[in-house]
């Protein structure tokens, strides 16, 4: 083998490893990626949000009602 063929190969050989872990994560994308602590912090701060979110609207619920019992009071004391 010549020196030009030994090139032409070692650019081939380097050619198909490089589309060959092209797709393959790298430190730092694996180092940034999301661990089951993270994960779970999460979903607490979700359920909490959601909590949150029922408690408002038992509030509003509750206004809602009051609301409807004090005209109901109106309406029967304007009859």
């Amino acid at each position: 083998m010549n020196q030009e063929l030994i090139d032409d190969l070692k650019q081939f050989i380097a050619a198909t490893v490089s589309q060959a872990t092209a797709n393959m994560a790298t430190k730092d994308d694996i180092s940034n990626m999301a661990t089951k602590d993270d994960i779970a912090r999460l979903e607490r701060k979700v359920d909490d949000g959601f909590a949150g979110i029922g408690e408002a609207i038992e509030q509003i619920h509750d206004q809602n009602a009051e609301t409807d019992r004090r005209l109901t009071q109106l309406e029967q004391r304007a009859a």
